[in-house]
């Protein structure tokens, strides 16, 4: 049963080669700690069969940083001989004439795919990592102080056995998620409503947007977009550009807090007119107003043009915005009867983290506690469960999970959210997953030469860690 043919060890596994995944791998080559990360054996499990990006290429948005930002994460002197093929690359181009502008998605999707390759076969090749693609994650067990990965792949499989687990599959967003959290303000979406993801919608054109929302704009029906963030407003501009010669007038917008506006200085934000508190808006470390919760660049002149002048962007489509907490008088009544009245929702609420089925040896099923934003992780992306208990070993920190506010990196102190993007991916965020995974791998442990024998019965039975394909499974 515990053959060499269905079980395979190592020091680390990496589950997910999206942004987070990637970003890590890049941060521990540029920072020479990739040989720590791998000497007892590195594994990165992808379920495509071309890792990289996940979906971040797909989405027809900007991003939220400048471009010169996204080259940054390639320019380290650590990296160059490893990059000098994206030099012949039109994407790295294209974000280049645009250094100080922020770029579309697309385009960065593109450039990280190909760097991602590059970064791959380097270390697949001088580091002896192995590269398991169209490999599917479907469950996870803890035994004590090791994780058991169950993986799938082409019908077949295996488990990996390991005493580092970096999890980031990417994340959801879940309608009943949007449901529950207006019910706690006490608002309802009418049974009679669709609910749209932005995920789904930002990844759409104009054409395709038209048809999503046909059924809503032939009955002049409400469409009511419901978040804050750099989507949600991405989201307003889309659906305006898209639906305003198909007959769309208004767009509704309600958001629990107050938009907040990114600028670099408390004298930028005041020459632009913005109000802000000096303490609570603005990063002790880089002096920035609204560093980790205010709209930038595109996002940013849309909600400008939204607050002062009920417009989505350039176009004709009016903004009604509804604050539901600490907004203007009649904000949440107003807010309560436009959900009511909504053909279609859109949610532009946050992600949840896609996640395998996971659980102790015992059989007793893993579920991580929940916090604003994210999963309640620790600094290294250490995740805990419901009953208090951190997952050391266990690192989630990409879109769905995040990370919480490092006080040695900064952020404004009103903002209670989670660290995402694709610069902290391959900076501060990996950066404390690597420490803590590099250290947990150099911990002297007794030799791991057996399951714990609770796992090894419930494996012998095939209680619930067997699957059907495991007794006809090759290497």
């Amino acid at each position: 049963m515990f053959g060499d043919y269905l079980e395979t060890s190592c020091g680390c596994v990496i589950g997910g080669a999206g942004p987070a995944g990637m970003g890590l791998l890049f941060n521990a080559l540029k920072s020479g700690t990739l040989p720590d990360l791998a000497k007892d054996g590195l594994i990165i499990v992808d379920a495509s069969a071309a890792p990289g990006t996940g979906r971040l290429g797909e989405y027809r948005i900007t991003a939220n940083s400048v471009g010169d930002v996204i080259l940054e994460c390639l320019r380290d002197p650590a990296l160059r001989d490893v990059f000098a093929p994206l030099e012949h690359s039109p994407a790295y181009w294209r974000i280049r004439r645009q250094a100080q502008h922020a770029p579309q998605l697309s385009d960065i999707g593109e450039l990280l795919a190909e760097a991602s390759r590059l970064v791959l076969d380097f270390i697949v090749e001088h580091y002896g990592a192995r590269l398991w693609r169209s490999t599917t994650i479907t469950e996870v067990v803890r035994d004590n102080d090791e994780f058991f990965v169950w993986v799938q792949a082409q019908g077949r499989t295996r488990r990996i056995r390991c005493r580092t687990l970096v999890l980031n599959l990417g994340g959801r967003q879940d309608p009943q998620h949007l449901v529950k959290g207006l019910a706690q303000q006490g608002l309802r979406v009418p049974p009679t409503a669709t609910i749209k993801s932005a995920d789904e919608l930002l990844r759409m054109n104009a054409v395709q947007l038209r048809e999503t929302f046909a059924p809503a704009l032939a009955c002049s029906g409400r469409i009511t977009v419901v978040g804050g963030s750099h989507s949600a407003f991405s989201m307003l501009e889309n659906l305006a550009d898209a639906l305003e010669f198909a007959g769309l007038q208004e767009l509704t917008l309600i958001h629990r807090s107050a938009i907040r506006l990114f600028y670099e200085s408390a004298e930028q934000a005041e020459a632009a007119g913005y109000r802000f508190d000096p303490v609570q808006d603005i990063c002790p470390v880089s002096g920035r107003v609204n560093r980790s919760g205010g709209l930038r660049y595109r996002a940013l002149d849309v909600g400008r043009a939204v607050i002062e002048h009920a417009r989505v962007g350039k176009t004709g489509v009016r903004a009604q915005a509804f604050q539901t907490q600490g907004g203007a008088p009649g904000d949440y009544q107003a807010a309560a009867q436009a959900l009511l009245e909504s053909h279609t929702v859109v949610q532009c609420t946050g992600y949840q983290p896609n996640l395998p089925p996971m659980s102790y040896s015992d059989g007793t099923p893993i579920t991580l506690r929940e916090v604003k934003g994210g999963v309640d992780s620790d600094a290294a992306g250490c995740p805990m469960d419901t009953s208090g208990l951190r997952l050391h070993g266990l690192h989630l920190f990409g879109l769905g999970s995040g990370l919480g506010i490092d006080p040695r990196l900064g952020s404004e102190p009103s903002f209670d959210g989670r660290i995402y993007g694709v610069w902290q991916f391959h900076n501060d965020a990996s950066r404390a997953v690597i420490e803590s995974v590099i250290a947990r791998l150099q911990q002297t442990t007794p030799e791991l030469a057996a399951p714990s024998r609770s796992l090894a019965e419930r494996l012998e039975e095939g209680l619930p860690f067997l699957f059907p394909a495991l007794s006809s499974a090759n290497s």
